[in-house]
């Protein structure tokens, strides 16, 4: 069944999210573009607020991952026992550079996750492409935070090719980017094992700040759909 992934930015939104079920929370600095890092020490308080919930952390904006930053900020994300780690792929032209850096930390525990952009995505034989990296898995997000979400973006038979491409590759797989509460279904149906929310938890749909009450109806309507889904499905 889809898992719910939620982002949020500071302990304040940390405290909000942990008063629900989300199965995996995402720590992201949303002032700073699509992946921006919101630095070591907030996420060392962050990690304080949650016990039971599955942690997952964007790592920058870098077009390569292969620099000592990055590697310096894996380890550490490693040792505080992070789940995911999400890394952009801005730039095909790079893909070697992320075949090297995922090489250099594949001893580590921290689960990597390569992150493709619908609106810089020109094409089904890039996703393939990207699928010959040995990311754990694989998420489509959106780089342009306007309002137009990925399922605006991409079609349904492209969004249907990564959901089933990822699963042939062995890859846990992802959709998030600009995902509405009205779009629930339509993003659930492609049956990805997570979405991921940010706007939809927030005051108007605005990316600003985690809002309680929508959370709780987003999570409301989630199950109800997954729900019928599965009934439906046997």
């Amino acid at each position: 069944m889809t898992k719910i992934l939620a982002s949020i930015k500071n302990v304040h939104e940390a405290e909000i999210i942990s008063k629900f079920n989300f199965d995996i929370v995402d720590i992201k600095n949303v002032k700073d573009g699509a992946l921006g890092y919101v630095g070591d020490s907030s996420i060392e308080e962050i990690i304080k607020i949650f016990s039971n919930n599955k942690l997952s952390v964007t790592a920058g904006n870098d077009s390569s991952p292969l620099t000592k930053k990055q590697s310096k900020r894996i380890e550490f994300l490693d040792q505080l026992g992070i789940e995911y780690v999400k890394i952009g792929i801005f730039d095909t032209n790079l893909l070697q550079d992320h075949y090297n850096f995922l090489k250099s930390v594949k001893h580590l525990t921290i689960k990597t996750v390569g992150v493709i952009f619908a609106d810089l995505i020109d094409s089904e034989q890039e996703i393939e492409e990207i699928l010959k990296l040995n990311y754990d898995g694989l998420m489509i997000d959106t780089a342009s935070k306007n309002n137009q979400s990925t399922l605006d973006i991409l079609s349904t038979d492209t969004l249907k090719f990564f959901v089933e491409s990822c699963k042939k590759s062995e890859k846990f797989c992802g959709i998030s980017g600009s995902l509405t509460s009205i779009r629930l279904k339509e993003t659930l149906s492609l049956q990805p094992n997570f979405i991921g929310l940010r706007g939809a938890l927030c005051s108007h749909s605005k990316r600003d700040n985690i809002d309680p009450v929508m959370c709780q109806n987003i999570l409301r309507n989630f199950k109800l759909i997954s729900q019928k889904m599965y009934q439906e499905a046997v």
